[in-house]
């Protein structure tokens, strides 16, 4: 369960509770919590932006329920999907430990692969923020939105939320069609 009252940086476009709790904005200076894996672990959907994803945990997915519906498509349809989870092993990938060292550099190599597709979803869904924000003239001024008009705000209803979802796939992905 998220907590109430985050707020989205306009300079960052991450989540902060302004100091009322552990989630901080990329602006904000860190804090580890112990026993928290990822205290700051709340963002915008890095597919859509259009709501909040993530958890506290490590095993958290960094899309909307949306968004990671349609990547489940897009994987058993077209037999490709993005890694959205926040955790290598929930996007398939580990190093076994047990394996030979050609395996293991393999496997490492994959790894290092994720991380960088990981990052580069990641500045999209931080691209997409900013388009909505921009999208929306009053806000220009504002510091923060809460997350709650934020989502209030682009609310779609369940099939236009697919298929603002199925389009941020397409241009994140680059197609026209995903049969390409």
């Amino acid at each position: 369960m998220r907590p109430i009252g985050l707020l989205i940086c306009t300079t960052c476009f991450g989540l902060t509770s302004a100091g009322h709790g552990m989630q901080v904005c990329r602006c904000e200076v860190y804090k580890p919590y112990p026993g928290v894996d990822c205290p700051s672990g709340y963002h915008l959907c890095i597919m859509c932006a259009s709501s909040v994803a993530g958890g506290t945990g490590r095993y958290s997915w960094n899309v909307c329920e949306v968004c990671l519906k349609f990547n489940r498509k897009l994987g058993s349809t077209y037999g490709v999907s993005l890694p959205l989870g926040r955790h290598s092993i929930m996007n398939g990938l580990g190093i076994p430990m047990n394996a030979t060292k050609r395996i293991q550099e393999e496997a490492a190599k994959d790894l290092l692969h994720f991380l960088d597709v990981a990052g580069s979803i990641s500045d999209w869904g931080t691209l997409q923020a900013r388009l909505l924000f921009e999208s929306v003239p009053m806000w220009r001024k504002e510091p923060f939105i809460l997350t709650s008009t934020w989502e209030a705000k682009f609310h779609l209803s369940k099939l236009k939320a697919t298929s603002r979802s199925v389009q941020a796939f397409k241009d994140y992905l680059r197609v026209d069609d995903f049969e390409e």
